[in-house]
């Protein structure tokens, strides 16, 4: 259920004025006195005349600063210990952020900010747990992206210093979230549903070096927002007829493939196209390591041909990916990039 602002603007004098001799301009004239008549005798009725009620929807807006905020009152931004970080509503509302940087804070915002404590210093060592709230009833995903995401990188493919955990959601989504995750995930981003829990989602890091930084958007995703739901199962979710998969810590190849994950890629099905070409920017898995495109599972280091492999449309776009737990020769992963084609 999404939630309204209301604003109860008062209109110049001089408008106020002009809308009463208008409308009583030819009653005035026919008047003895040649005063204005106005439509009604009731006072509230004439003090109501000069005012405007402007009502709006607290969705996403864009910050002044470039990040992203909710549209609210002045006064409703304060009252949830937002900042107003410029206009929304065309100028009847601001731009209210949200951002949590203390251990143990609960966000509960349609989009709320999490970051490390000093950030973007370095953050400090130890245990810091963040619970996400939903915003109302009505919330059905968490869509939660690494906006600057940077931890100690894995041990052949071992988390074994810095870590990120997300715990207290649904079991569709607890099968498919790795529980382990570490090194740097700048620019990627997960689903997580949680249409069923009843206790706040929680994200917990567990900081042991020294340089760890991160900053993380959560965007809460109502269950009729259908069009941005990603389907059950889906772990990352591509929607744009052009983009790109790949692998956690895989920093364009300069990176470093996780052990033990299981999940699946999925790009949305655009109205007018079939068919997937991809092309690899780096693709490096070892002997247990798959990723399933159609009817091929893909391992080693050679994708499709000369790097290019073409997808026909048979149905929903889910491509299932698998880590082994043998890390040694720390293969890097993959980065594909994606492109719908006409049908």
């Amino acid at each position: 259920m999404r939630s309204l602002s209301t604003v109860l603007c008062l209109l110049p004098l001089t408008l106020g004025a002009e809308i009463i001799s208008r409308e009583g301009a030819e009653k005035a004239f026919r008047d003895d006195a040649h005063e204005p008549v106005s439509r009604t005798s009731n006072r509230e009725d004439r003090f109501l005349s000069i005012f405007q009620i402007v009502k709006f929807e607290n969705g996403q807006c864009s910050a002044s600063d470039g990040s992203v905020g909710v549209c609210f009152t002045e006064a409703e931004c304060a009252a949830k210990g937002g900042t107003a970080t410029g206009s929304c509503a065309q100028t009847y509302g601001v731009c209210c952020t949200f951002k949590a940087n203390t251990c143990g804070s609960t966000v509960s915002q349609l989009i709320s900010v999490i970051e490390s404590p000093n950030y973007p210093n370095p953050s400090p060592t130890g245990m810091c747990m963040f619970n996400i709230g939903k915003s109302n009833t009505g919330v059905c995903q968490y869509k939660i992206q690494f906006e600057d995401v940077m931890l100690s990188a894995p041990a052949q493919g071992d988390c074994t210093n810095d870590t990120i955990t997300i715990s207290n959601i649904d079991p569709v989504s607890a099968g498919t979230v790795p529980m382990n995750l570490c090194g740097t995930l700048s620019g990627q981003e997960i689903y997580v549903t949680v249409n069923d829990t009843t206790v706040d989602p929680k994200i917990t890091f567990n900081i042991a070096s020294n340089a760890a930084k991160y900053r993380i958007r959560v965007t809460q995703l109502h269950c009729t927002d259908t069009d941005l739901l990603a389907p059950p199962g889906c772990l990352t979710y591509a929607t744009g007829t052009a983009g790109t998969i790949s692998s956690f810590n895989n920093q364009g190849g300069n990176g470093e493939l996780l052990n033990n994950h299981m999940f699946s890629h999925c790009i949305k099905y655009q109205n007018g196209y079939c068919d997937v070409a991809f092309t690899s920017s780096d693709f490096d898995l070892g002997a247990d390591d798959k990723l399933t495109i159609g009817t091929q599972t893909l391992t080693g280091s050679t994708f499709g041909t000369g790097g290019s492999l073409l997808l026909n449309f048979t149905g929903p776009y889910v491509f299932p990916t698998m880590t082994g737990s043998d890390g040694m020769a720390m293969n890097s992963g993959y980065t594909l990039n994606y492109l719908l084609l006409p049908c």
